[in-house]
């Protein structure tokens, strides 16, 4: 794997890991994680480095992470907020040379919405009733109620009608070679090794900068760090304790909006008890966890809009007095092995993650052994990525992460819904249901006004405090080692994965 992907990358690289000149206007990434598919209306907010250079939609973020015209060159919104007409960008074309028109985004939508269950992405387009399309450059989306985010919503990629017509959103033969409109098309994918893409020259805003990138699946941290050390690549996503070995290269360190915590699969009878969730985010330390394992690269985690103009959530202290309180109270004592139990029943369960993931890894490790300190039976065992992907539903604790910087309905609602349990289709990993926080995931989405989102967030957020679906861990900072002379990487927050890190690589060139 290592020769194939070397040899097509090889001029992008230089001998004993010092990144070359660039002079054929390549870079070589590593990144851990590979996709499912390439094909944004099957993601769930997450677009990962290829779907984000491949593809474009009708609006996009900038360093701020404000919505911005995208294939789009400006809209106007009716005062109920039921209407929405876009003129899309003249001249326009797919990187096949077909022209995109306002037939492929009546397509788009109503196949996102009519996959349902298939893609997590239905949920933001449930309330359009009508897509109409006057002419060509003319798109008009009537909805039966209004929906704050949608605008954000679509920031996702277009899909090309011409291609898809007659098939199923979940063809695999698009989700392995996509065409959009982005500034980079995809040449070669082999997967579990590498994508290759090169620079589209019909791009609406111009040819792109560099010629060729090519992103590496590389799921081990060790791995990744070797491979940047030995020139196999130009750039790499490191973990925090490898910040400081990467000589030779520039540190593009962002912060992001994504998260760590514990996620409690609520279908457990072990987790029933709120009383038992709130005790063990009391019983973790994240301002040590952030300071030995994050290395500073983060900061203690209070809920899920941390990262924005939303954040609301106290948060929990490591207070031991509360959670003997809280256990007490649901009628445990401490057994002769120091656990909590009940009529001869600790709280045990398994806590997972990852095993590729080596900060996942140090989380749970380090938790794990603070909530045994605390008399919680906890069984660390990370496993293989394939593993867990496989038996999501049957999971009882996981280090997961999450977090977008955008609207904070892309953060929360596909998260915490009720609505939007696994079993159901959605990524609620956990089947975390609270009628308080429904109510105000409804009234977050459906109104328009700044202030009553503003509540409506606010009352989500104590609704999880005092019903904790996780334990809050950490936010992370991500950490992109990329050649010195490579010009263009500009921050913003990014992502879960740190995802979002390509946002302007049309951008990017060597000096």
């Amino acid at each position: 794997m290592a020769l194939v992907v070397a040899a097509s990358a090889a001029s992008a690289c230089g001998q004993g890991g010092e990144p070359a000149a660039g002079a054929d206007g390549a870079l070589t990434y590593a990144v851990g994680d590979e996709p499912e598919t390439f094909n944004p209306g099957l993601q769930d907010e997450h677009t990962d480095p290829v779907t984000e250079l491949v593809f474009r939609g009708l609006t996009r973020h900038d360093k701020d992470n404000k919505v911005v015209p995208g294939l789009a060159k400006s809209w106007e919104v009716a005062p109920d907020g039921k209407t929405y007409t876009f003129a899309l960008r003249p001249g326009t074309t797919w990187q096949d040379g077909k022209p995109f028109t306002s037939g492929d985004v009546k397509f788009t939508i109503e196949a996102i919405k009519g996959a349902g269950a298939d893609s997590p992405l239905s949920r933001n387009f449930s309330m359009v009733t009508a897509v109409e399309t006057p002419d060509p450059a003319t798109v008009r989306l009537k909805l039966d109620e209004p929906f704050a985010p949608m605008l954000d919503a679509l920031s996702t990629g277009m899909l090309p009608e011409h291609l898809l017509q007659g098939k199923k959103l979940t063809d695999p033969d698009f989700g392995r070679r996509p065409v959009g409109t982005g500034p980079f098309r995809l040449t070669t994918y082999k997967p579990g090794q590498y994508a290759e893409l090169t620079a589209f020259d019909g791009y609406y805003e111009g040819a792109p900068g560099l010629k060729k990138i090519v992103v590496k699946y590389v799921p081990d941290d060790s791995a990744r760090l070797i491979q940047l050390k030995n020139g196999e690549v130009d750039a790499a996503h490191l973990a925090p304790q490898q910040a400081g070995k990467a000589g030779g290269h520039r540190l593009e360190v962002y912060p992001t909006a994504d998260y760590r915590a514990l996620m409690f699969n609520m279908k457990d009878p072990v987790f029933a008890d709120r009383r038992i969730r709130t005790a063990m985010n009391y019983a973790v330390d994240r301002d040590a966890i952030t300071k030995s394992v994050v290395l500073g690269y983060g900061t203690p985690a209070k809920g899920p809009l941390d990262a924005g103009p939303y954040a609301a959530a106290p948060g929990f202290t490591f207070d031991p007095a509360k959670v003997s309180a809280l256990m007490e109270e649901a009628g445990y004592a401490k057994n002769g092995q120091g656990m909590w139990a009940k009529v001869g029943k600790t709280v045990n369960f398994e806590l997972t993650t990852f095993a590729e993931d080596s900060l996942r890894v140090a989380i749970l490790n380090v938790s794990a052994t603070q909530l045994r300190k605390q008399g919680f039976d906890v069984d660390p065992r990370p496993r293989p990525r394939d593993w867990v992907r496989k038996h999501w539903g049957d999971l009882q604790g996981m280090v997961v992460g999450w977090g977008t910087p955008y609207d904070p309905d892309s953060s929360v609602y596909g998260v915490f819904a009720s609505s939007q349990a696994l079993a159901k289709g959605g990524s609620n990993y956990g089947t975390y249901s609270n009628p308080a926080a429904d109510k105000a995931l409804e009234e977050g989405r459906s109104t328009l006004d700044p202030a009553k989102r503003k509540a409506a967030y606010t009352a989500f957020q104590k609704a999880l405090q005092d019903d904790p679906p996780f334990v809050w861990i950490s936010y992370l900072k991500t950490i992109n080692a990329v050649p010195k002379n490579l010009t263009g990487p500009a921050q913003r927050t990014l992502g879960h994965h740190g995802y979002g890190f390509f946002w302007n690589a049309e951008t990017w060139r060597y000096n």
